[in-house]
């Protein structure tokens, strides 16, 4: 993380708030996140409808996706004639999968992808969310007062009658290479066909790396290839970005976009890469478009879940720096950061394992 300019690598970045003018609420929590999203959404909802004050502000964490090796066994079976012939019984097949690759700490973005959605339809929108991932363990943890929950939700909100809060997100569109067609998937989050190709390969080719390199890169990791494979253009939600894991005993491409995106008649992706920057250009945007409605901002926040490869070193100060810039000089802000992604140097992938 880094906090007013200055990065804390492997760190701890901490801040305190007091103020007369701002009420903070009791946290709120729920541990079955990953199998139960709705139950998650709800009690967001609970928190959210009990607060008086008009500007309110929610924060919250969960457990991210995880994938060990021996559950890609369990996708093989998607590959099959029979899962492109018979989709409709292959979706159902492909929904128990995730969901009980989920109740063992496993799973895609698809609880995620389904809160985001409940508090859309809410007309919540002033919250800002994150997902922890840590490649050596199955679970994640997280931390409610003196509480220590296991694959958890956890989470608060504040509120104020005197003071605003708003909220911007963006992503470095820069470095667009092409787009592609998701030619055959199964909703449940299983791409087969990428322009009527294996959908590994065309994975593979997209990103212009060998299968021998790529596999010998990510031989420990189970889930180190996530990318950002996709970017959907949406209606109504513009470009959204997805990642996408690539597994060699697999044809196809495991993907965090949900199901309810996955459901159009046709789907067709942007592919970007990111460049350090694009990333601080975005930062820079994002800054500018979340204290546009404020008049004197008095401290922001921002979450940044590009590549860390890119962007480390000298490119985080300058990053901090275009954000102090977009801001104010005075005004005090904290960034958190996440990776668990990879980055093509000389020619060679290295991953980056960082966690928010």
């Amino acid at each position: 993380a880094t906090s007013n300019g200055y990065p804390t690598t492997q760190g701890c970045a901490v801040l305190a708030i007091k103020s007369s003018d701002i009420q903070f609420h009791n946290p709120f929590s729920y541990s079955n996140i990953r199998t139960n999203p709705k139950k998650g959404a709800k009690v967001i909802l609970d928190c959210h409808k009990k607060i008086e004050q008009k500007n309110k502000m929610g924060l919250f964490l969960t457990a991210g996706p995880f994938f060990e090796p021996d559950a890609y066994e369990q996708m093989k079976i998607l590959d099959t004639f029979f899962a492109h012939k018979f989709k409709g019984m292959f979706n159902i097949i492909g929904k128990i999968i995730n969901k009980n690759m989920g109740k063992n700490g496993f799973g895609t973005a698809n609880y995620a992808d389904e809160i985001l959605f409940i508090l859309a339809k809410n007309n919540i929108s002033n919250v800002i969310g994150g997902a922890t991932i840590d490649l050596d363990m199955r679970t994640s943890f997280q931390f409610e007062g003196t509480n220590v929950l296991k694959d958890a939700m956890i989470g608060t909100f504040f509120s104020s009658d005197k003071l605003q809060f708003d909220i911007d997100w963006t992503f470095d569109k820069s470095q667009k290479l092409n787009d592609f067609d998701v030619s055959e998937f199964l909703t449940s989050g299983y791409i087969q066909k990428i322009n009527e190709k294996p959908a590994r390969q065309a994975f593979l080719d997209l990103i212009g790396i060998s299968e021998e390199l790529y596999n010998e890169s990510f031989a420990r990791y189970a889930n180190a290839s996530l990318l950002y494979l996709a970017a959907l253009n949406s209606e109504d939600e513009e470009h959204i970005p997805y990642v996408s894991i690539c597994q060699s005993i697999l044809n196809g491409v495991v993907t965090t976009i949900p199901e309810r995106m996955l459901k159009r008649k046709n789907v067709n992706a942007d592919f970007f890469t990111q460049s350090g920057t694009g990333i601080q250009k975005s930062a820079f945007e994002c800054a500018m478009k979340a204290s546009r409605n404020i008049e004197k901002p008095l401290f922001g926040m921002f979450v940044n879940c590009s590549n860390r490869l890119l962007i480390a070193g000298d490119k985080i100060e300058k990053e901090n720096v275009m954000i102090r810039e977009a801001i104010g000089n005075d005004v005090p802000f904290i960034t958190l950061y996440s990776g668990g992604e990879f980055s093509v140097i000389k020619n060679k992938p290295v991953f980056s394992a960082v966690s928010l």
